[in-house]
């Protein structure tokens, strides 16, 4: 699949995530991954050759929500400490960039830095 222009997309919180997949049954995977382009924060889902990649808005879909969808397709994915440490990432970012863009209002103080770096 390619980008589907008809999606908006907030490219300041644009991620692309490849997911490896350890096993699933027969048109699961497809069914996932159009389950996926349905969504409209999701701009594409394909399958490649180092498992699931998925582009979309962090701003609004996060990857706990693509785990929870693969978790219904029957999709598993490997179980070890490096992925299971890389899977916590991904949703801490994801998380962090959802509540930062629902902030609003960009860095924690409004107030430019005078001398010596504090806030004038």
């Amino acid at each position: 699949m390619g980008l589907d222009s008809s999606k908006a997309l907030n490219e300041t919180f644009a991620v692309t995530r490849t997911i490896p997949v350890a096993s699933w049954g027969p048109g699961q995977l497809e069914h996932a991954i159009e389950r996926l382009e349905c969504l409209e924060p999701v701009v594409y889902a394909k399958a490649g050759t180092k498992g699931l990649e998925v582009r979309y808005d962090a701003s609004r879909f996060g990857f706990r929500e693509i785990e929870q969808l693969l978790d219904e397709a029957g999709i598993e994915r490997p179980s070890g400490p490096g992925w299971r440490l890389r899977a916590a990432w991904y949703a801490f970012v994801d998380e962090n960039a959802r509540s930062n863009a629902r902030r609003g209002d960009g860095a924690c103080c409004n107030r430019p830095p005078g001398p010596g770096g504090t806030p004038s």
